[in-house]
């Protein structure tokens, strides 16, 4: 049986980050569709493995082996992108290129915040095509405009005058856009009440775990290892104080043996000195490691030989706080079936999947999150490792192969109604 074709139109795509759309595209093939993907070529963060395909534009809007060019250019192009969707146009060219090839049967555009809606939309209309939209992240869940990577000035005020412009530009775009999408997917609860407001027909598929890369094995450790693996951009999206200042308490208490108990950061440079000042404030640096981000396909090493895997966040309720993050990382511990420690827990769609599928605590005071680790610390001491009895049924919901086939019931369900 010949297979549909479709195609996706996303802001980046692995090796380049986007793992939800690499996923997809990994098991999109044996249920019967062929992707056909268009994105930006973006610094490598990545394995390879996932865009193992021929079916992959790149385009390349600024990179360039010379700093200072590379600078240029994204000037350029940030300037041009603004006043004028210029990347967009470019996505529209090739686009046009891929369909006098391909007999399309549907597009799926994905991104985090506009980029490349625009020229979805467009196309759709131009093909007589169904949209599907799906938004990873979205620039209402962050907080202090951390959706803006790049500070054009050391001025604080210039900066947030600019981003304040910037942002109601981003969101008058997507909001505009997500209007001409037949279906809306995304990645929590809170996101799909939010973007409710702009497209009724919006639905949840979560982010999730690869069964073939991610599962179980009880390692026996010589020391109770917490892990964390990932980026801290900063303590008001993500804050480790309360993991700290229970270790404080746990040590002075002698509850735990700082020769055999060990923090472990897999974190670029920038979060590993903002750990480092943190740590220093609740007298553990001794016990915090830190270590460079590690290839893609040795994580699940790592996390199965944690004690505890830390997932870092903020609470959610709070006007500044993180809205509706779950991160890919929640979902890779959970395939592991190791201890979750949450910090500081949400109180909303995280603590709500931590409590369902118990495989961990969302701390929200020193002394549970004490309770937690001196628990997990003497069942390591005993047996050697640590496990969690996981509701097993309830986390394959959170499998990318069972979410590829949430995505195709919609792609089918969408290609009916076109016919």
């Amino acid at each position: 049986m010949e297979r549909k074709k479709i195609l996706i139109l996303c802001d980046c795509f692995p090796p380049f980050l986007a793992p939800r759309m690499g996923y997809l595209c990994k098991y999109l093939p044996e249920l019967g569709w062929e992707p056909i993907i268009i994105t930006e070529l973006m610094p490598q963060s990545l394995s390879k493995e996932l865009s193992n395909s021929n079916n992959i534009t790149y385009i390349n809007y600024y990179l360039s082996d010379n700093k200072i060019t590379q600078k240029i250019k994204y000037t350029f192009v940030f300037l041009a992108d603004f006043f004028f969707n210029y990347k967009d146009i470019i996505v529209a060219k090739k686009i046009r290129q891929h369909a006098k090839i391909h007999n399309f049967s549907l597009i799926l555009s994905s991104t985090y915040r506009t980029y490349p809606l625009r020229a979805a939309y467009k196309a759709s209309k131009k093909y007589n095509l169904p949209l599907v939209t799906d938004l990873r992240d979205i620039i209402e869940q962050f907080p202090k405009n951390e959706h803006i990577s790049k500070k054009i000035s050391n001025i604080d005020f210039l900066n947030n005058l600019v981003s304040f412009f910037f942002t109601k530009r981003l969101l008058h775009q997507r909001n505009f856009a997500l209007r001409y999408a037949n279906y809306i997917t995304t990645i929590s609860p809170w996101h799909v009440e939010t973007l409710k407001k702009y497209n009724k027909n919006t639905h949840l598929i979560y982010n999730g775990f690869d069964s073939e890369l991610f599962y179980p094995e009880n390692i026996k450790s010589s020391k109770f290892t917490i892990i964390y693996t990932g980026r801290i951009w900063s303590l008001e999206l993500r804050d480790p104080s309360l993991l700290f200042e229970a270790t404080s308490k746990l040590l002075n208490e002698k509850k735990i043996d700082a020769k055999n108990f060990q923090i472990h950061f897999y974190i670029d440079e920038n979060s590993i000195n903002l750990m480092k000042n943190l740590s220093q404030k609740f007298n553990i640096a001794p016990l915090v490691y830190y270590f460079n981000y590690i290839p893609y396909t040795q994580i699940r090493n790592i996390l199965n030989q944690s004690s505890i895997l830390l997932l870092l966040t903020n609470k959610s309720t709070t006007p500044d706080g993180p809205k509706g993050i779950m991160t890919t990382k929640f979902f890779e511990y959970l395939a592991v079936e190791k201890p979750i420690l949450c910090v500081r827990s949400d109180e909303g769609c995280l603590e709500n999947v931590i409590n369902d599928v118990k495989c961990g605590l969302a701390g929200k005071n020193v002394e549970e999150v004490a309770g937690f680790i001196e628990e997990k610390y003497n069942e390591w001491k005993q047996n050697g490792y640590t496990s969690i009895s996981i509701d097993k049924d309830k986390i394959q919901q959170f499998s990318r192969k069972y979410q590829a086939k949430q995505f195709v019931e919609i792609f089918e369900s969408l290609i009916n109604k076109n016919e």
